[in-house]
């Protein structure tokens, strides 16, 4: 199911609302040229759009009118993926003649934590975003791949030093441990509103019912009326009745833009109205329960390994500071 497209289509057709409609439309069907190179190596576009793509669909949601704060986020958002592709680059140009190879099953773990963090463990929505993108999984894989051996090389080269203690290592351990959890497992429970494009009268436009949707959280904002009472008139989902109260729901269950977002909102913020593939959503976050994260003894090498990033992480970055003043770097995009 192609989100980005719908979530387009309704701007576009619906909305009329078009401040970056024919940016993002266009961007989506560019199938693939040269983002920028570096030192003759090329980072693709469909590269960037795949890397882009989960923020434009969240970015879309939260400002379905787009407009100025839309804007910033996304162009901040490319010029991030840009730079740390160029970085990529050029830590790979550097040592692109050492020969290093990784196992396969590197590659593989990583590509699967990614689903896991980024696709709420759906590889069926990887595959999609891939698809929007113009990317192929075994381009999916070969990015991975270079950033693996980046980290690897950053590891034989600056991460070498004195081992952390252990103190160190339980330190960053109760710092980070949330890191390390299945999010898919994470429970929320919450209430919504849904505005179905779907129920518009003949005549009726989706400006009126986004109109709807912003009166509707004012009111429940004042107090003028429940959210209970509100859902029951105007929500088209299963749990209108219900007054809006949706049962506990694992993270893994839910659209992963809507995830994202609904676990970010603290318990009893009033978010929306949110975009949705066919109308607007207003949600209220009751409670949420995250998934335990795994014991120490389990994920120590992996926290090892962020200490020695943290201890040798001035000296990595002026490494890639003095290869970046000496490369030919050009941005096309």
């Amino acid at each position: 199911m192609k989100i980005i497209s719908r979530v387009v289509f309704l701007l576009a057709v619906l909305l009329s609302i078009g401040s970056l409609n024919t940016a993002v439309s266009a961007e989506t069907q560019i199938v693939n040229r040269i983002a920028a190179t570096v030192n003759g190596r090329p980072i693709t576009s469909s590269e960037v759009r795949a890397r882009l793509m989960p923020y434009i669909r969240e970015l879309m949601m939260l400002y379905p009118k787009q407009g100025p704060r839309f804007s910033a986020e996304l162009v901040k958002a490319k010029k991030a993926v840009i730079n740390e592709l160029i970085e990529r680059e050029l830590v790979l140009s550097e040592f692109e003649t050492k020969g290093m190879m990784l196992p396969e099953t590197m590659v593989e773990e990583e590509l699967n934590r990614r689903i896991l963090y980024q696709f709420n463990g759906r590889r069926e929505e990887l595959l999609n975003t891939l698809r929007q993108s113009g990317m192929t999984l075994n381009d999916f894989r070969e990015s991975i791949r270079k950033e693996t051996t980046v980290a690897a090389m950053r590891s034989s080269r600056y991460d070498r030093g004195i081992p952390p203690t252990p103190d160190e290592i339980r330190a960053e351990y109760n710092a980070t441990r949330s890191d390390y959890r299945d999010i898919s497992q994470d429970t929320i429970t919450y209430e919504k509103i849904y505005l179905s494009a779907a129920a518009l009268k003949e005549g009726e436009t989706a400006e009126q019912l986004y109109a709807l949707a912003e009166d509707l959280k004012k009111k429940i904002e004042k107090g003028e009326v429940s959210f209970a009472e509100a859902a029951r008139a105007y929500s088209s989902d299963q749990h209108a009745d219900d007054g809006g109260l949706w049962p506990p729901m694992k993270r893994g269950d839910l659209a992963v833009d809507f995830a994202n977002i609904a676990f970010s909102i603290p318990p009893g913020e009033l978010v929306g109205p949110l975009l949705d593939p066919s109308g607007f959503t207003i949600v209220r976050v009751i409670n949420k329960q995250l998934a335990p994260a795994p014991p120490l003894s389990k994920v120590k090498e992996a926290v090892d390994d962020a200490v020695r990033r943290k201890q040798s992480e001035k000296r990595y970055r002026e490494w890639v500071d003095r290869l970046r003043e000496s490369a030919v770097v050009r941005t096309f995009i």
